[in-house]
């Protein structure tokens, strides 16, 4: 028996909710647009898209933008953006979304239309960069005079970690002071980065502190200022610490086990009281020694001489 469709008068042989599945495609879409159009605002230096509020170097954030703008409202299957250029004021995207509204229809293309506005705008980490502003600053110190090899080791770790972090770097210099280095960035994610590095690879204090530059409430710009105290001892080291000498056996979690010299007790100090009392490392020699058939380590300190066993 034909069947009569109730919108164009045509007769069918299926009829879905009384119409026929032309007239359903035409009043059930595949997918409809949420909104009057959607934003793209992207940095003209980084390219950088502006999205969910966060600045991000990604191609494909066009994409989720545009796909993300659409309500899906039957059996989707496949969705793809024909070409589409980015130009300055209202545009057009046409989005390609395959798949069915109803299981008696086979499956079909339609062509969506999204309207976009593209806008460019510098992003913060751009503009923090022409400006050269300063959002952070790494204070490395440390509580001995700096060797060339301990000053080459952290530039390299500061080097390494602002590579890894290239696409947020922005403004970055480093600037020589009495005692280490001042690594002034825009960027705080990579000034902790730096901070924890050195941290992790020398024996260190750090301290962080922010102060607000500007803004109140919710909508502040703040500065972040890290302090790494470098202690640049290791097992095998000689230093003077409350007036007597000590040799470094272990650092393990901010505590460093130390021996006495001149008294062979072993004492486990921690990294921060170091630091508040400060250490001074002397001149001097070690050399192995053989001592009553075993061997022995001797400790030459401004010419006095000193014995520990089970050292070398």
């Amino acid at each position: 028996m034909r069947k009569i469709c109730a919108l164009c008068g045509r007769e069918t042989d299926i009829l879905i909710e009384g119409l026929c599945p032309d007239c359903y495609r035409k009043t059930h879409p595949l997918a409809k647009v949420k909104r009057d159009y959607v934003g793209i605002v992207r940095c003209p230096s980084c390219g950088s898209i502006l999205y969910k509020g966060r600045w991000v170097r990604d191609p494909k954030v066009v994409e989720k933008l545009l796909l993300e703008s659409l309500d899906y409202l039957g059996r989707v299957t496949k969705v793809s953006i024909e070409e589409f250029e980015l130009r300055h004021g209202l545009n057009t995207a046409v989005v390609r979304v395959r798949g069915t509204v109803h299981e008696l229809i086979n499956e079909y293309e339609e062509r969506v239309q999204i309207k976009v506005r593209y806008s460019e705008e510098l992003c913060p980490r751009c503009r923090d960069m022409i400006n050269e502003r300063e959002r952070a600053v790494v204070q490395v110190r440390s509580i001995v005079p700096m060797d060339e090899r301990l000053r080459e080791l952290i530039i390299d770790i500061v080097k390494r970690e602002v590579v890894k972090g290239e696409e947020r770097s922005g403004f970055l210099r480093i600037e020589e002071v009495q005692g280490g280095f001042d690594v002034k960035l825009s960027d705080q994610g990579i000034a902790r980065a730096i901070a924890y590095r050195i941290h992790r690879t020398l024996p260190s204090r750090v301290i962080e502190s922010q102060s607000v530059v500007k803004g109140r409430g919710d909508k502040v710009i703040t500065k972040l200022s890290i302090s790494v105290v470098v202690v640049p001892i290791g097992r095998g080291s000689v230093i003077i610490y409350e007036n007597r000498p000590y040799y470094v056996l272990t650092y393990s979690q901010g505590t460093i086990k130390l021996v006495d010299i001149t008294s062979k007790d072993v004492i486990n100090v921690r990294l921060h009281d170091l630091v508040k009392n400060r250490i001074s490392i002397p001149r001097y020699e070690t050399r192995c020694v053989e001592r009553d058939g075993s061997r022995a380590l001797e400790i030459t300190i401004n010419n006095e001489s000193y014995l520990l066993d089970n050292a070398c």
